[in-house]
């Protein structure tokens, strides 16, 4: 009788490389529903822990008795807190997020900061929970040593896992150098723009451009000069780039007037783009005053030479219909430097319309009415006011 009670007091934890470990169930079930349903609802008398370290299990065990968190070994911590996550034990993920605050509290090296930011990583991309990260941001976003840190990561920039790109960039905070140094240094050894150059471009705070916009104008250029770069890679990037300038400009244009000024907004023009299937529906458009921007008439034949071939007949009126509405609605033009950065992209690109799209941009480039050499009378905005 004894013996029985004794078994059905005791669950069996499967062990990796070890002999199985009884345990009192009570000890398990206590603060775990994950353990209540296996143990009691489901009548298990054993629970594989074979994806962690005897070690570790043991270790789990201990604290689960004595219902408190102890100085445990940094390389156990892991295991430890992705235990205390599976099996649902409120406390013990309470304690593990104390146990990493005080960490992060007391590096002092550059070893002990990278260790609180990869166990912080793990947590973020593996268990889906960000206050590790947030913590570790808090405490070192911006400072003065972050680029010396940071810098060991983006090494090995265009292998780099992108969602550890985004902390990284928190990191950064003020310090933009490290951003440009790196995206230039990728730049210069890639044939085409790669994701996470993309990505770190289409994240980083506007506010950086002020600051040296020489050197971000040379790495927009060199961008745009790749020899594998898409077509979509160079709307982006165009986008970008305008967006940027007018940024980095701001301030010297602030005592430009309005009327000379065009807002360019993205969804407005993404809204335009997705109505237009020939190169007669943008002539309507502009017609309708849906548009009051050549940018914009730019973007949409684009799109519409990547999915349509016009007929020569209609090519043949294009220009000459845009330049009529142009002058009767006194659109903006287009800034010549923007064609400029286009021609050279599509004489590498593959698609079929490459060339008549090419010959529509030159004539656009050419007409004085629909572009125009004065870059700084285009201000480009995220959202129309």
């Amino acid at each position: 009788m004894a013996q029985a009670e004794l078994q059905e007091s005791t669950s069996v934890l499967l062990i990796r490389d070890d002999d199985p470990l009884c345990v009192e169930t009570a000890i398990l079930t206590a603060d775990s529903s994950v353990f209540r349903y296996i143990l009691e609802e489901c009548g298990f008398e054993e629970e594989d822990m074979t994806d962690f370290s005897s070690n570790a299990v043991g270790v789990f065990v201990t604290l689960l008795r004595d219902k408190k968190m102890v100085d445990i070994e940094d390389g156990l911590f892991r295991e430890i807190n992705k235990l205390s996550v599976a099996f649902r034990i409120g406390w013990l993920q309470a304690d593990c997020r104390m146990w990493i605050e005080r960490k992060i509290m007391a590096v002092k090296s550059l070893e002990d900061r990278a260790y609180v930011f990869n166990e912080s990583y793990y947590v973020l991309k593996r268990l889906g929970k960000s206050e590790y990260m947030e913590m570790f941001v808090n405490e070192f976003g911006g400072s003065a040593d972050s680029i010396m840190f940071i810098s060991g990561y983006l090494d090995d920039f265009d292998n780099l896992e992108t969602d550890m790109l985004y902390p990284l960039l928190q990191l950064a905070g003020s310090n933009f150098e490290v951003i440009l140094d790196t995206l230039t240094k990728s730049v210069a050894t890639n044939p085409g723009l790669g994701k996470n150059a993309m990505l770190v471009l289409q994240n980083i705070s506007m506010w950086c451009f002020q600051a040296d916009w020489e050197r971000w104008s040379d790495l927009f250029n060199k961008i745009t000069e790749l020899p594998e770069i898409t077509m979509p890679d160079f709307r982006i990037i165009s986008k970008l780039q305008n967006m940027a300038w007018q940024e980095a400009k701001s301030d010297d244009n602030k005592e430009r007037e309005a009327s000379q000024t065009v807002v360019y907004d993205r969804n407005k023009t993404i809204g335009l783009i997705s109505t237009c299937a020939t190169l007669e529906n943008i002539v309507k458009t502009v017609s309708a005053k849906e548009t009051d921007s050549m940018w914009d008439v730019v973007m949409a034949t684009c799109h519409v030479l990547s999915k349509y071939t016009p007929r020569q007949e209609e090519m043949d009126q294009f220009i000459p219909n845009l330049e009529r509405l142009c002058q009767e609605k006194q659109m903006q033009r287009v800034p010549r430097q923007c064609i400029d950065m286009m021609i050279p992209v599509l004489k590498h690109s593959t698609e079929d319309n490459a060339e008549k799209l090419i010959s529509l941009l030159t004539s656009i480039r050419q007409s004085k009415v629909l572009s125009s050499s004065h870059r700084e009378n285009v201000v480009i905005k995220r959202y129309a006011e």
